[in-house]
């Protein structure tokens, strides 16, 4: 039977079994299992129901009532009398197919209040809900996690900006769908009471910053002007549970977000006393009437419930938005009038991180920015990220700019880049602020298929790093190039899984982070494999394989003696989930989907070595090799061609090229072709020493003057293998670059 419905039937808080016409039982939930002894009117999965005479009337007549059931019957009822101190009714329903012959459900459920059975009293029909919408979060999570990797390896692979932004759209509303199916759970923790709350530091800028940043796509296609700020007075660290904190407020924004049709939404967070802190959420939306205010914390609901209504969604997000401030100590309130914009008000406890970052010198330190923006609540958000950086705001109208352009030396103003009429107001600033002036527009639409061609033009929301970046004429970074992240130093993992895409993606993702992996599709195989030789530095055990599953297979690698870490695999989200897997013996637990930066982060600790104590310098000794690539001689490409994303290609294509570079290397040194070993290292000698990887480019010219002096075989494999030393080192300094100038991207794109 497939997982999904092994899930479901495993969710039915009774005992519950599927069977087909003749009775014979399919699969059946631990329930049923439990009950096997009693008379044989559970019998085990594989085995058929017992007819005539039983235990009780109900199970007398269970094996006829299954043969009888047709697709139009309504479902079966029989008073079960197993037990005398018990009252229970056994059902078979009818379950049509699409793919082969019908089936039967069975299920046994006791009377509420009678009896010691299987009572689905309030506590127990809570605790069904919450694991039944915890096991549909696996059967999402399942597929998902196959698109989640798929997404992500896509995203590590150059390619053109418009395709960039496809797969990026994609990667949003993947991680849309991961969203609703914690959000499902989580408000099935907290309606049990078992969702817990982290204390820990949290930066209320970067929360703010990660909420907003993923929207941007939806703001500007409404040419919406979305910001977010923190107050300056606001401690940079605070105590709380970031997750948490993440989700409500994203809740909260993408609900304003998706409602509002033009204007702005803004999000701020400023001390509200010295207890407490407010978050506030204002947008200029067709606001909320009275009674739909007092209903729109409640799951499922939304204002506009008509068949009509414009805005799709489950419903979830202000629910859960709201039990999770009031775990969090705190309380949401909102402020609406119909056609006035809705302002909503987080409140939570204020508590000051005891530790505080050290506070750098401010990167705008004595510039004056004239702040344009459409409305009081914007125009505060702007000269707080202002503020934050060190500079000091001057608001003011846009018609007010030519008369005080001597008061500042940057304006910064709010507009359209797909407004023609936003070319004669660049005019204008421009020409107000004069050659030693600077202007730097804001727009709610993409400035790169606008009809502003003016140079200092960002999309909102508007980022910290990418305003200051700006203002300080820095450069941010090209789109377009691979989302990557650093490689690890080597090591082999196991992975353990026995669904092949994932399997295959998984593996892919691995080997894309430097580490060598061996796959295996069951926890049979598993076990062998992480005994056998030579050991392997990590083994990722997936929980629910065929034949033996993920936590059987640990506890016999444990029983033999092995320590070779092992961390759990799961797309379950159940209570507990974690307690099992460390009581197994494993070292931790993974959620599936799995993003690559959260890959790298669950492999770094297992397979990043504790750096060896430095021995002392010897002053006879030769100086340490210089760094594999000099980024340097990158940054002086980038300022020769003024075109930092002809370098960020080259790069790409460099190191895409590198796989086939050595492949030619091996295969000409075991056919012993002296002139093809040369012609290999002769151009990856030119190629490396253009990009400043000055060891790899020497290596090459040793490779080449030997291999044109037709040294021996022993010399020639030594000078290659030093090649590929040199080509590791080239590689992952090469891949920081890239991973740096993705980073700037991120931190301050749009």
């Amino acid at each position: 039977m497939q997982s999904a419905t092994h899930t479901l039937v495993e969710a039915i808080p009774g005992p519950a079994a599927i069977v087909d016409q003749d009775g014979q039982v399919l699969l059946a939930n631990r329930r049923w299992a439990g009950q096997s002894g009693a008379g044989g009117a559970f019998p085990a999965e594989g085995a058929w129901l017992a007819g005539g005479a039983g235990p009780c009337p109900a199970h007398e007549q269970l094996l006829s009532a299954v043969r009888r059931m047709s697709p139009t019957a309504e479902p079966a009822v029989l008073p079960c009398r197993c037990a005398p101190e018990t009252t229970a009714t056994v059902q078979v329903t009818h379950l049509a197919s699409d793919y082969g012959p019908h089936r039967r459900l069975i299920t046994v459920l006791a009377e509420p209040g009678r009896g010691t059975g299987p009572d689905p009293g309030p506590d127990t029909a809570a605790e069904a809900k919450s694991q039944f919408l915890a096991l549909l979060g696996h059967e999402i999570r399942t597929p998902l996690t196959t698109v989640v990797a798929t997404v992500d390896l896509l995203r590590a692979q150059p390619m053109q900006q418009d395709a960039r932004e496809i797969v990026d759209s994609v990667y949003r509303s993947m991680h849309g769908l991961k969203t609703l199916a914690d959000d499902l759970l989580d408000l099935a923790r907290l309606e049990t009471g078992e969702l817990r709350v982290r204390h820990e530091p949290l930066e209320p800028r970067l929360v703010l910053e990660s909420v907003v940043e993923p929207l941007q796509q939806q703001a500007r296609r409404k040419s919406i002007l979305l910001l977010s700020a923190p107050a300056p007075e606001l401690p940079a660290l605070v105590l709380g549970d970031p997750d948490r904190l993440r989700q409500v407020v994203t809740a909260v924004v993408g609900n304003a977000v998706k409602f509002t049709e033009a204007g702005e939404v803004v999000v701020t967070a400023a001390p509200d006393g010295d207890d407490a802190y407010l978050i506030t959420v204002s947008d200029t939306g067709p606001g909320i009437a009275d009674p739909d205010r007092t209903r729109i914390f409640a799951p499922f609901v939304q204002a506009d419930s008509s068949a009509s209504r414009r805005h799709e969604g489950a419903g979830l997000g202000l629910a859960l938005a709201a039990r999770l401030v009031a775990g969090m100590g705190g309380t949401i309130d909102v402020r609406s009038q119909p056609g006035a914009g809705a302002e909503f008000l987080i409140r939570l406890p204020l508590q000051a991180a005891p530790q505080q970052p050290p506070r750098p010198e401010p990167p705008l330190h004595r510039r004056r920015v004239g702040v344009v923006a459409p409305a009081p609540r914007s125009t505060l958000a702007l000269s707080w990220l202002l503020r934050g950086a060190g500079a000091e705001p001057v608001p003011m109208l846009l018609t007010e700019v030519a008369g005080r352009a001597s008061e500042v030396d940057t304006v910064l103003w709010c507009d359209d880049a797909h407004d023609p009429d936003a070319v004669g107001r660049a005019d204008a600033v421009g020409a107000a602020l004069g050659p030693n002036g600077r202007s730097l527009m804001i727009s709610t639409t993409d400035p790169r298929t606008g009809v502003v061609r003016k140079p200092g033009v960002l999309t909102a929301p508007l980022l910290l790093g990418r305003l200051v970046a700006a203002l300080n004429h820095e450069r941010t970074g090209v789109r377009g190039a691979p989302v990557t992240v650093p490689p690890l130093g080597g090591g082999r993992v196991l992975l353990a899984e026995d669904n092949d895409v994932n399997r295959t993606v998984f593996r892919r993702m691995i080997q894309l982070l430097g580490v060598e992996c061996d796959t295996v599709p069951d926890g049979s195989a598993a076990i062998d494999a992480a005994l056998g030789e030579p050991p392997y530095d990590l083994v990722l055990m997936d929980l629910q394989m065929p034949r033996t599953d993920g936590l059987e297979a640990t506890r016999r690698i444990r029983a033999t003696g092995s320590a070779t870490p092992i961390v759990a695999l799961t797309a379950t989200a159940l209570h507990g989930d974690r307690e099992r897997c460390l009581e197994a013996g494993m070292n931790g637990h993974l959620s599936k989907p799995i993003t690559l930066p959260e890959l790298r982060a669950a492999l770094e600790p297992y397979l990043s070595p504790d750096p060896a104590p430095a021995d002392p310098p010897d002053p006879g000794a030769e100086p340490a090799q210089d760094d594999p690539v000099d980024l340097s001689k990158l940054h002086e490409l980038e300022e020769q061609l003024d075109d930092r994303a002809l370098v960020v290609t080259t790069v790409n294509t460099y190191l895409g090229q590198l796989d086939l570079r050595r492949a030619a290397m091996a295969e000409a040194l075991r056919d012993r072709d002296h002139d093809a070993l040369r012609a290999a290292a002769h151009t990856l000698k030119s190629s490396s020493a253009l990009l400043g990887a000055g060891p790899l480019a020497e290596a090459c010219a040793q490779l080449e003057r030997s291999a044109t002096a037709r040294s021996t075989e022993t010399e020639l494999t030594a000078l290659v293998a030093d090649v590929e030393s040199a080509v590791a080192g080239a590689m992952r300094l090469m891949a920081g670059y890239l991973a740096a100038d993705e980073r700037i991207e991120c931190a301050a794109q749009r």
